[in-house]
């Protein structure tokens, strides 16, 4: 495959050093980075409070079912949102600046350890708003959803923040992650894989390259 590193967009071009910031305010910007250790404890707490709730709630026999729904739709919405909300194709100034905050600025320093995964505050909001809506759908079963959801995210960003500040393991199935991420960041971010903790839906939509 010829090199593709020159075709990529000048806002995703990526530096191999340094970092840039979001806001002029000192305490906005400090909301929009994190220690990986802070959201990583944050989920593992949220996960097992929940998975212990559900318990209280649900028989075992879908408790698990149900986790493992939760755990899937994680890895769609991981993939859809990648895809066509930081990666589609636009000209609306609005939508690009979502873009750039959200997604954008980890292209350009994709080595910056402080914005590998979402910073609590925006993070608890989000989880909240999800929670809601799950138990508006499923009601008590949401208990035993939400936090295989939330297993899926600790899944996201334990992994991408090892993709971004570790070699590749020598383990195949993580090799295989290791270099479809590289792939994204370094080659061709707007067409392909666009999974980070699985590739199955790059599979499933055909956007993962034919040397993986």
């Amino acid at each position: 495959m010829e090199n593709k590193f020159y075709q990529i967009p000048e806002h995703l071009r990526p530096k191999n050093e340094g970092t840039d910031h979001l806001f002029r305010n000192g305490i906005m910007e400090k909301l929009t980075r994190t220690h990986i250790s802070v959201p990583v404890t944050m989920h593992s707490v949220i996960v097992l409070v929940f998975v212990y709730l559900a318990f209280q709630r649900i028989e075992w026999t879908y408790l698990v079912p149900f986790f493992i729904g939760g755990w899937l739709f994680w890895t769609l919405a991981e993939y859809w949102v990648h895809r066509f909300v930081y990666h589609t194709h636009t000209k609306k100034e609005w939508w690009l600046k979502i873009q750039h905050m959200g997604h954008g600025i980890h292209h350009q320093y994709p080595k910056d350890p402080t914005r590998l995964a979402m910073p609590p505050v925006p993070a608890l909001i989000l989880l909240t708003l999800f929670f809601g809506l799950f138990w508006l759908i499923m009601q008590t079963y949401a208990f035993a959803f939400f936090p295989g959801f939330v297993f899926g995210y600790l899944l996201y960003i334990s992994l991408h923040y090892a993709q971004h500040r570790y070699k590749a393991p020598k383990f195949e199935p993580f090799k295989t992650l290791w270099k479809a991420h590289a792939i994204h960041h370094y080659k061709n971010p707007d067409e392909e894989v666009f999974g980070v903790s699985t590739l199955i839906w790059d599979r499933v939509f055909r956007t993962l390259p034919k040397n993986l």
